[in-house]
């Protein structure tokens, strides 16, 4: 090393360590941080309880010990999916708002010091969690039949890898979200949509040698579930029920390295002082231009977003009202774009429940389907739902509504029904499959009527729980991240429970 690129490595890392200790220290003294560590620990805790053998006996097979690793491997993969994504989603989006971010731009320090020194403080925090989970890994190995180098090390190497992922992927968010809750929503989405809907595509296009085959099989390497199921030596979820070739860790972390390397090239260009003033253009009202102008929207757009909304009859629930246009997505304009994509969506789905039906069967597919909409499920109603009361109290409106003359009952009835659309909305976008299901194998009609009351159920306990949540916190991105560690407690952990009984 050349004496004039020694002080260069030194500077960069005392940057990097300054924001580092800065950091790391506000997130372990947040309250949140501690109950989350206490959570996740009393969870491993009785993961390990439900697998401990009744008898002091060992399992010379290796069997029970096998089943409680996994168990213990879904538990972190779960944990660090639920709890990771929102520290740096709602970090950067906090430093804008709270002007810190300025005084950080205007230092000395340069922008990849910035950041390297947030992903560090991160990847300190991600340590401590998986410190938690040493005691119950160590129950496991006591146990017998699990190697420390082999099972233990390679699997919190696949965690670690994927926590980093986490972290590239939040920080990221964090530089193009506007407002804690919005930055929790995408990022939860952002993760959800790399670890579980990546496999979708595979599930209906493994089996052939085609490019959309190829690239499927390409696209499921960002998710960490394959190289989980191959390390714990299960089959992989495929129509076969045949083993992948290769080794899908080593799948796993060149494609997830190279993910990193783009979002963290990505989020270092946009740490400027653009983050603090951007600019939004005013728009401008169709009913102030003119009448050449005010026919052409007419013409060209069905639903004008920029015309002057008549007033709210009289039969209509003036809160619904209110939710629909204040909210971001919940505009005319763009609930006939969302109708427009679960029409797109469900003759998608159409399509390939009939061509996969021959080669898989109806039941297959109904499964692939139904996990997939209880994971849309889970993962869209916290975003909407969170923030019915939070969101409300922190942006001072729910003072406002308290001094109507509105009841409260139909201030409540109002905000559910908004997001009750909504779900409703996205639920109907597999209708067209379900009946296509009928069609090919109507025995299974009885069935199916039973799986769409199930979602039904799903969807309004899912905002039932999140609008009950929303009640007991004043800030919108904590409310978010408690319904979605409820909501999957309540879906997996009991699950989880029953599939252990007869351990």
């Amino acid at each position: 090393m050349s004496v004039a690129a020694e002080p260069i490595q030194q500077g960069f890392l005392r940057g990097t360590l300054v924001v580092a200790e800065r950091e790391y220290p506000a997130l372990l003294r947040s309250k949140q941080t501690g109950w989350i560590l206490l959570t996740v620990a009393f969870c491993f805790a009785a993961t390990v309880i439900l697998k401990w053998p009744a008898s002091a006996v060992a399992d010379l097979s290796g069997s029970q010990p096998r089943e409680a690793f996994a168990t213990l491997a879904y538990c972190m993969l779960i944990s660090v999916v639920l709890v990771i994504p929102g520290f740096p989603a709602t970090g950067i989006v906090r430093e804008i708002k709270q002007r810190t971010m300025e005084l950080l731009l205007n230092s000395p320090l340069q922008r990849h010091e910035i950041y390297f020194g947030k992903a560090l403080a991160l990847v300190a925090f991600v340590f401590t969690l998986l410190a938690v989970t040493f005691p119950a890994l160590a129950c496991c190995y006591a146990m017998g039949g699990i190697s420390l180098p082999g099972d233990i090390g390679l699997l919190y190497f696949l965690i670690l890898i994927l926590c980093l992922e986490m972290v590239a992927v939040g920080l990221l968010v964090g530089t193009y979200a506007g407002s804690p809750e919005s930055a929790l929503r995408w990022a939860y989405g952002a993760v959800f949509g790399l670890v579980f809907a990546t496999m979708i595509p595979w599930q209906f296009m493994q089996g052939n040698d085609t490019i959309a085959a190829q690239g499927a099989d390409i696209i499921r390497n960002l998710s960490p579930i394959p190289a989980l199921r191959q390390l714990l030596g299960e089959a992989s979820l495929n129509a076969d029920g045949l083993g992948d070739t290769g080794s899908m860790m080593m799948r796993y972390v060149i494609v997830t390295l190279i993910a990193i390397v783009v979002a963290a090239y990505q989020t270092i260009r946009r740490l400027n002082h653009s983050l603090l003033d951007r600019s939004r253009s005013q728009g401008i009202i169709t009913d102030d231009l003119g009448a050449s102008d005010r026919w052409y929207r007419r013409i060209m757009f069905l639903i004008d977003p920029q015309r002057r909304k008549k007033g709210i009859p009289f039969y209509m629930n003036p809160v619904l009202v209110k939710e629909f246009r204040s909210r971001q997505f919940g505009r005319l304009h763009w609930l006939l774009r969302l109708i427009a994509g679960c029409a797109t969506l469900s003759l998608l789905l159409t399509v390939l429940t009939t061509l996969g039906t021959v080669d898989w069967g109806v039941e297959r597919i109904a499964g692939i389907i139904i996990i997939a909409q209880v994971a849309l499920i889970i993962v869209l109603t916290p975003g909407i739902a969170g923030g019915l009361i939070a969101g409300e109290i922190e942006g001072g409106g729910w003072n406002l509504l308290r001094v109507t003359p509105l009841r409260a009952g139909r201030i409540v009835r109002g905000k559910l029904v908004s997001v009750l659309i909504t779900l409703g909305l996205v639920l109907c976008a597999t209708l067209p499959s379900y009946a296509v299901m009928m069609k090919i194998k109507p025995i299974l009609e009885q069935q199916v009527y039973q799986v769409l009351i199930s979602l039904v159920l799903a969807a309004v306990f899912s905002l039932m729980i999140s609008a009950v949540i929303s009640t007991f916190f004043r800030s919108t991105a904590v409310c978010t991240s408690v319904s979605y560690g409820v909501l999957l407690l309540l879906f997996v952990g009991t699950m989880a429970v029953w599939a252990n009984m007869g351990s």
